[in-house]
């Protein structure tokens, strides 16, 4: 049996210019009708206290610039820019800066894939991965199933030193990661098992997973700014780090970057309009302006709490206790979302049908690491500023 698509295709990128995985970047900013924010049963001026408070940061030296992005249902009220990509750079335009997610790509991406796969009948969350890894098996690995690695209780360790001289050899070896604890016994977070998920994902689907998100996700979204690897020459890629360790359209990420940018737990890129786009769909039910991505089932087992995993949901993640994690205190409990270390968070409150996008390159610079309690004030002040008597989806607004 040959190995996943994923070892040919991370094989193939020293070959490949990265043209190859992405679409064109357009260089100039192109203009989207907002809805207003009154339409969409906002208080504008409440409204603009996320704004404010992103403004304040950036200020402050955490970041040299983000992007913003509110909505609610399938209305997207704000898609706003914020300072440079970087020193001596442009400005940051939330329609063409270009954002490394980091464990973003853990929902964008890999859990997207799966649901897509689940829905098809094509894979089973109970089913063990080696059902779709038989390489993954030895020391209690066969009772692991595909629930475990999305809920983060597969046992396997939150990371690990990426050895081998290629991609390929890289895999193989996280494949034989020994567990630090029985399946479903303890939650730790794990880049690790959204690797192994990535590629039974990938086996499960008979293609390279970026052919797959694009043609079922990005492509009929518009997603037109969202892939792997970007590549060093990306002119509007926003840097993640600079001097020596200088990163720009390359993966931050070390087991992604290892694994050629093609990787479970990160290496996704991606602006602000696109995860606008991607966020309003999930907030919808799984649909946009008539494409339905997802069943509306789908998205609420996806996004619903699992039980015994704390605060996981299938892939996403639910709010902790107030004043911890990235939520808030004001977001209804129906509410789900992820964040990603180099400054990204996408949080979506279904009870409300709010949403917001922060992308942020808070590593670029050793500026201090306040982007928790950033998300929680940004969340809280949308929360606010959503007038609870306005109800149901805005489909055909």
């Amino acid at each position: 049996m040959p190995f996943p698509v994923l070892l040919t295709l991370a094989a193939a990128l020293h070959a490949a210019p990265s043209d190859t995985l992405r679409p064109a970047a357009a260089p100039t900013r192109a203009r989207h009708e907002l809805s207003s924010a009154a339409a969409a049963g906002f208080n504008g001026a409440a409204l603009a206290r996320a704004e404010e408070a992103v403004l304040d940061e950036m200020r402050r030296g955490s970041f040299p610039g983000a992007a913003l992005a509110v909505g609610r249902w399938d209305r997207t009220v704000l898609e706003e820019g914020f300072g440079r990509l970087g020193a001596g750079d442009g400005e940051v335009d939330p329609d063409a800066t270009v954002y490394d997610l980091a464990s973003l790509t853990k929902v964008v991406g890999t859990t997207t894939a799966v649901m897509l796969l689940v829905q098809d009948g094509r894979m089973m969350l109970d089913e063990p991965v080696s059902s779709y890894l038989p390489e993954f098996t030895g020391g209690g690995r066969e009772q692991v199933t595909i629930r475990h690695l999305l809920t983060h209780t597969s046992g396997l360790p939150d990371g690990v030193d990426v050895t081998g001289s290629t991609p390929e050899e890289g895999l193989r070896r996280i494949l034989r990661t020994p567990l630090r604890a029985r399946p479903g016994m303890q939650v730790e977070y794990s880049d690790v098992g959204f690797v192994v998920l990535y590629a039974a994902a990938e086996r499960a689907a008979g293609e390279p997973l970026y052919r797959l998100l694009d043609r079922r996700v990005f492509a009929p979204l518009g997603m037109n700014h969202t892939s792997y690897v970007y590549g060093e020459g990306c002119w509007n890629c926003a840097g993640t780090s600079r001097g020596s360790m200088a990163f720009r359209g390359r993966v931050h990420d070390p087991i992604a970057r290892r694994l050629g940018g093609l990787a479970g737990n990160a290496g996704l890129f991606s602006t602000g309009h696109d995860l606008a786009r991607f966020a309003s769909m999930l907030a919808n039910g799984g649909e946009l302006n008539g494409t339905r991505i997802f069943r509306e089932s789908t998205v609420r087992m996806f996004t619903s709490r699992q039980p015994g995993t704390g605060t996981r949901a299938l892939g996403w993640d639910t709010p902790s206790a107030p004043g911890t994690g990235a939520a808030g205190s004001h977001v209804s409990p129906n509410s789900f979302g992820h964040t990603g270390f180099t400054g990204t968070s996408i949080w979506i409150d279904a009870e409300r049908g709010t949403w917001v996008v922060l992308l942020a390159n808070r590593t670029y610079d050793d500026g201090p690491n306040r982007m928790q309690t950033l998300r929680r004030a940004v969340h809280d002040r949308v929360a606010d500023a959503a007038r609870p008597e306005f109800t149901g989806s805005a489909v055909g607004g």
